[in-house]
């Protein structure tokens, strides 16, 4: 299962064209909606960009040094895309629409 902060970034991602900036995943998803400290805050966000990585839902693009990653680009996987719309229909509702109704005129 994903956190809502990967869902906001696979539904980002998709919004997007398939790919987006890790400025505009910085900006846009407000610390008010995370349970962390506004110090914390990229750490977090870097932490579910790696997983998202990790389970091959995404590709991460950035520069690599010898002790940390920058990653300054995330886009979708095929298996991302299956993902995101796989949420889609979590989130869907259901109406309850009676199949076999008759009129009674």
């Amino acid at each position: 299962m994903l956190s809502k902060l990967q869902q906001y970034i696979l539904e980002e991602c998709a919004a997007r064209g398939g790919s987006i900036s890790r400025q505009i995943l910085d900006t846009n998803f407000s610390p008010s909606s995370s349970r962390s400290s506004a110090v914390n805050y990229k750490k977090v966000i870097t932490q579910s960009i790696e997983r998202l990585i990790d389970r091959g839902l995404a590709v991460g693009y950035g520069i690599k040094t010898k002790e940390k990653l920058f990653i300054q680009r995330v886009r979708l996987t095929s298996e991302g895309r299956g993902m995101m719309l796989k949420m889609r229909a979590w989130k869907q509702m259901n109406l309850p629409l009676n199949k076999h109704a008759r009129n009674k005129n």
